[in-house]
């Protein structure tokens, strides 16, 4: 089990750090001002990865593997990935309320499999531009595959389930050589609404979850698909858009309390996405997951800050 968890650990983080790394090389060549922030964030997530690394893959004991559980796991990040697929190809649905959709359902209807379901919704929001119907048969397999991997790593940490939905869209897309979709070019207007709902969907996502004790799946799915219908239909010009970054920012807001302790933090967080959907943008266009690997990301950041800058006040305190 050590062994999977160790692949299951390298594979997300393996995918996390190409967010990060592109987001600082976008940073570089068009809005140096942001660099130095953003690269202050980036050694919070690198100090989270360690931290899970030692606690996760090497502190945990071995565990056997349930091979028709984890099979039965497989089998409902598939369903939930089609699921999504179908509403959003055969619906007036976009694919922020479809994937919303399903969290809802799968949070009140099928509480024991709402988790990988969700997880798999997200491979559902990959464009068919990027994915057709053999490719996405494969990314959803590869995600539940993913998802067994690191049922013991990196819990708590919102933004998770959508990075392993883009490590399933990714490794389908190069193995298809799919090229990606164009990426979005964003007004400053639009940037300041980003970072507005970002912050705002991520907060009251984990309000619900935590406060209101809804559960993660159930709040972020409510957050997506009310909220992002709110917005998709009050604005012509820019409602698809802040659905799509209200739905991701929940994401974040999907984080237990061990990792982001009240709101306050959520809120950083939900600026960080925000800021990192923006200048990721270029990149892995129509990949269903990148939302949340975005997500994870920022979660990580505000936590590793968090834990570097406690440790020097418990040195100062010491001195």
């Amino acid at each position: 089990m050590k062994i999977s968890r160790l692949l299951g650990f390298v594979t997300l983080t393996s995918f996390v750090m190409i967010i990060l790394v592109l987001t600082l090389w976008n940073l570089i060549l068009n809005q140096p001002v942001f660099l130095v922030v953003f690269s202050f964030f980036s050694i919070g997530a690198i100090v989270t990865i360690i931290k899970v690394f030692k606690e996760d893959v090497l502190g945990k004991p071995h565990v056997v593997l349930d091979i028709k559980k984890q099979g039965v796991d497989i089998l409902m990040v598939v369903i939930g990935s089609f699921l999504t697929y179908i509403i959003h190809i055969n619906t007036p649905f976009c694919i922020v309320l479809s994937s919303g959709l399903i969290g809802i359902l799968a949070a009140l209807f099928v509480k024991k499999y709402q988790v990988a379901l969700y997880c798999g919704s997200f491979v559902g929001m990959s464009s068919p531009l990027l994915l057709g119907i053999y490719p996405f048969i494969l990314a959803s397999l590869l995600a539940g595959l993913i998802y067994i991997l690191v049922k013991d790593v990196f819990n708590g940490y919102g933004g998770k389930l959508g990075t392993i939905a883009l490590s399933g869209a990714l490794i389908t897309s190069l193995i298809a050589g799919t090229p990606f979709l164009e990426g979005t070019v964003y007004t400053l207007n639009q940037q300041l609404l980003i970072i507005f709902f970002s912050t705002f969907a991520a907060t009251i996502t984990y309000t619900l979850s935590i406060r209101f004790n809804q559960g993660p799946v159930l709040a972020s799915g409510f957050v997506g698909f009310f909220l992002g219908a709110v917005l998709r239909f009050a604005s012509a010009t820019n409602g698809l858009m802040l659905a799509i970054v209200v739905i991701g920012a929940s994401f974040a807001g999907m984080s237990n309390q061990a990792k982001l302790k009240d709101e306050r933090f959520v809120a950083l967080a939900g600026v960080l996405f925000g800021l990192i959907f923006i200048f990721s943008a270029p990149f892995f266009g129509g990949a269903g997951g990148k939302l949340g690997t975005i997500a994870f990301l920022s979660v990580f950041s505000v936590h590793g800050i968090t834990l570097v800058i406690n440790k020097f006040q418990l040195r100062k305190q010491v001195c």
